[in-house]
């Protein structure tokens, strides 16, 4: 008889008025083998277990040597470009402006940075960029109401009337902290 095998004997006694009767069954039930199964289990779950450690190194070392191989490339390839190209761009120069004198003597070379016409627009834009600085800034103050400013070449000329020396003084500072005004003329007349 083998270890996992057992013997199931019963015996069942009926009784009825008339009659009684026995009856005897044996049965033999195998069992699962526990020990055996118990120390195969254990042995599959080792091996799966070393199985998956050793495929979580292989992963592992694979990263790690791709990433040393892109690195070396990217320093192959870092130290075989050529160095950056730096272009510098001088401004255009203006070519000289010759003017012939009459024709016995040698012609004379000027250089000059523009043209007069040129310059005039130039300072009459900068004249009026000025007086538009200039004419918001004394706006923002209700006692500038009645300064009237004019600026030419630079040069600001203040008239109108106000009602003190503190605000004829202050409007001669907000007009000469404008960029650009080289001077202040202040002919404003306090009233009051």
């Amino acid at each position: 008889m083998d270890s996992n095998e057992e013997t199931v004997q019963k015996h069942v006694v009926v009784n009825s008025p008339y009659q009684r009767s026995e009856v005897l069954t044996e049965r033999t039930e195998r069992g699962p083998r526990e020990s055996r199964s118990a120390t195969g289990t254990i042995a599959i779950v080792a091996v799966l277990a070393i199985a998956a450690i050793a495929v979580v190194l292989y992963i592992v070392s694979n990263r790690n040597a791709n990433e040393s191989a892109n690195r070396n490339a990217n320093l192959d390839v870092a130290s075989q470009a050529p160095p950056p190209t730096t272009i510098v761009q001088q401004p255009a120069q203006q070519a000289p402006v010759i003017i012939q004198q009459p024709a016995q003597q040698a012609p004379v070379i000027i250089q000059q940075p523009a043209q007069p016409s040129q310059r005039e627009n130039t300072s009459a834009n900068d004249d009026a960029n000025m007086q538009d600085i200039a004419t918001k800034r004394l706006a923002e103050d209700l006692n500038m109401a009645g300064v009237v400013m004019t600026i030419t070449d630079a040069r600001a000329l203040l008239t109108g009337t106000v009602n003190s020396a503190a605000t004829k003084a202050k409007a001669e500072q907000i007009v000469k902290a404008v960029r650009g005004v080289k001077s202040v003329d202040n002919k404003i007349v306090v009233s009051g």
